[in-house]
């Protein structure tokens, strides 16, 4: 599917950056719509950036929505222009969740809406178990439930946590001699068009000198997690959540989200899930479905 990018130019010059101070270091992002609006919360996935959201931010500004809310943004700790974790630290799951917590929190917001994707909906889901008085809806895409680890693979998850930490000392961050060998990469490691994947590579490169381009997302985020909670204790997070949740898949995405809509749903009773033409990138290539889908769920919940 081709989406021409240049349709986007408009978005990402409404864009406003935003910045939000946390003990560790700075979360950036871009923000847009009412300034004083309700906070609409895009939360993207792993080794995304918040520019995962600029098809969103522009079917959103064409939207009723932007009169009464506020498009947030954010880049994860060590994605996009957001500060890398500090030395010695490391990207465990749940310390994003407590940085969104944290500045949800700083920012004294006592109900937001999420539109998150992938890895930043697993956080999101997990957030609105543990706060659900301050969620409103909670729109996910290509993401349910949670990655779980039985009792009986403790071991393994810390031995292979742990090897994979001591390796990444030793490994360097690739560099590359332009924009389109960079762009090549992000096209081959996604599901997407080359316009879709440029726009990300647009975030998430730095140049170090002529000919040297390296994306600026911290290598320590390949790392495997040596802790994964249990099935049991996702379930008790899950079945707190109060909010109305939406799941939406690509009908090329992610098969294995079938089953976790199957294993978790009975503790989410009042989830929909909504199948849209597109593959795991699907808010990208179909915004203006997604912004329909938040505008229905909204919609139903003011009425």
């Amino acid at each position: 599917m081709t989406q021409d990018t240049s349709f986007y130019a408009q978005a990402q010059h409404a864009a406003e950056p935003v910045s939000f101070e946390l003990p560790w270091g700075t979360v950036r992002g871009l923000a847009w719509g009412a300034k004083e609006g309700k906070p609409l919360l895009a939360l993207h996935g792993w080794l995304d950036n918040a520019f995962s959201f600029i098809p969103i931010a522009d079917a959103f500004m064409r939207s009723e929505l932007a009169d009464s809310y506020r498009l947030i943004a954010l880049d994860w700790a060590g994605h996009g222009h957001s500060d890398h974790r500090p030395p010695g630290n490391y990207y465990p799951f749940m310390d994003y969740v407590y940085d969104l917590w944290f500045i949800c929190e700083q920012q004294q917001w006592s109900q937001v809406t999420f539109l998150a994707h992938s890895m930043g909906a697993y956080i999101a889901n997990m957030f609105a178990g543990i706060e659900p008085q301050r969620v409103e809806q909670l729109l996910a895409v290509e993401a349910f439930g949670l990655l779980a680890s039985s009792a009986d693979e403790t071991t393994e998850d810390l031995r292979q946590g742990f090897r994979s930490r001591w390796q990444q000392q030793f490994k360097h961050r690739p560099h590359y001699r332009d924009l389109e060998t960079a762009i090549s990469a992000r096209v081959q490691a996604g599901d997407f068009s080359r316009e879709l994947a440029k726009l990300l590579v647009e975030r998430g490169i730095e140049q170090l000198g002529e000919n040297d381009y390296r994306f600026r997302a911290d290598g320590q985020l390949r790392l495997k997690s040596p802790v994964r909670l249990t099935a049991a204790q996702i379930a008790d997070v899950l079945k707190h959540i109060e909010c109305p949740f939406s799941v939406v898949l690509g009908s090329t995405g992610h098969a294995r989200l079938k089953q976790a809509i199957e294993h978790w749903g009975p503790y989410v009773p009042q989830l929909k899930v909504h199948e849209v033409a597109g593959g795991h990138h699907v808010h990208m290539e179909q915004p203006t479905a997604i912004i329909g889908l938040l505008s229905q769920m909204i919609g139903a919940h003011n009425g």
